[in-house]
């Protein structure tokens, strides 16, 4: 993977954090994380800078994790001597991650287009605001590999759109339209393509107006009511109770995607897993 992977662009009171992986979808991985929070603090410690915009290059915003790696898709849980301990240290990275770009003292929007999948719809959740094309298709596909939902993001999503509906989309992992998306609260606007740009500029327009101070204590102030909701506890089971599950035992009869892929491959395993998920709630 090339250092240029995630873009950095500053335009006047606006700074741009790009995924730069167009050839990939927009495939995330560690370094890619790593360089997405330099970038916000980059922006956050720049008093020109008023507005963080995220968003992908090329015909889409984010597919999730590059899942040419089982072990990092696995989120560096390998099954090894010390797999539970490389599992916390690689998971608590992540939760680090997410709790940086959601604590940022700077506004931030996610731009979103096309796809918005798994840790792609991660990023989403912590952004501050997000509006997306129309066209977009969301999702949480973790089940789709032999889980059962992912575990830090569950209260995220139940904070948002409900216990049911949270259930739904974490344990089936079926994909939803930009319009689901708005109705669930996971995005502020969806607007057709050609609009999406000067949506996002009404929005960066309109916060840019304001003075600095406010809204840094507007941003402050927000992380005060976390606290209290109890939000920053979110991030707790991803690295606490997400390696353990990782462990759970399948039978023979069960589907493990990591295991399929050492035996058949990428292709192989993507296979088996549209062949075994299939129907209604399954079917992409």
């Amino acid at each position: 993977m090339s250092d240029d992977a995630i873009l950095y662009e500053k335009d006047g009171p606006v700074a741009r954090v790009i995924l730069n992986r167009p050839e990939r979808r927009n495939a995330l991985t560690d370094p890619m994380f790593t360089q997405i929070v330099e970038a916000y603090h980059r922006a956050e410690q720049d008093d020109d800078v008023k507005v963080i915009e995220l968003m992908g290059k090329g015909d889409t915003f984010c597919v999730g994790f590059d899942l040419r790696d089982p072990d990092l898709f696995y989120e560096g849980a390998d099954v090894g001597e010390n797999n539970v301990r490389d599992g916390i240290y690689a998971l608590r990275f992540r939760t680090e991650v997410m709790r940086d770009m959601m604590f940022v003292l700077k506004p931030t929007i996610a731009r979103v287009h096309r796809h918005c999948i798994g840790a792609g719809l991660f990023l989403t959740l912590v952004a501050d605001f997000a509006i997306a094309s129309d066209n977009t298709v969301f999702g949480f596909p973790e089940s789709r590999y032999g889980d059962a939902g992912g575990v830090w993001c569950f209260p995220f999503v139940v904070m948002q759109c409900g216990l049911k509906r949270a259930r739904e989309l974490l344990m089936t992992g079926r994909k939803f339209t930009a319009q689901e998306a708005e109705r669930f609260n996971f995005i502020n606007h969806a607007v057709p393509m050609e609009k999406l740009d000067d949506e996002v500029g009404e929005l960066i327009h309109a916060l840019c107006s304001l003075p600095r101070d406010s809204l840094a204590f507007a941003k402050s102030f927000q992380h005060e009511i976390y606290g209290t909701l109890g939000i920053p506890s979110f991030f707790l089971p991803h690295y606490t109770i997400h390696p353990l599950a990782l462990h759970v035992k399948r039978k023979a009869d069960e589907f493990d995607f990591r295991e399929t892929i050492r035996e058949k491959g990428l292709r192989g395993g993507i296979e088996e897993r549209n062949r075994r998920f299939a129907g209604k709630y399954w079917n992409w």
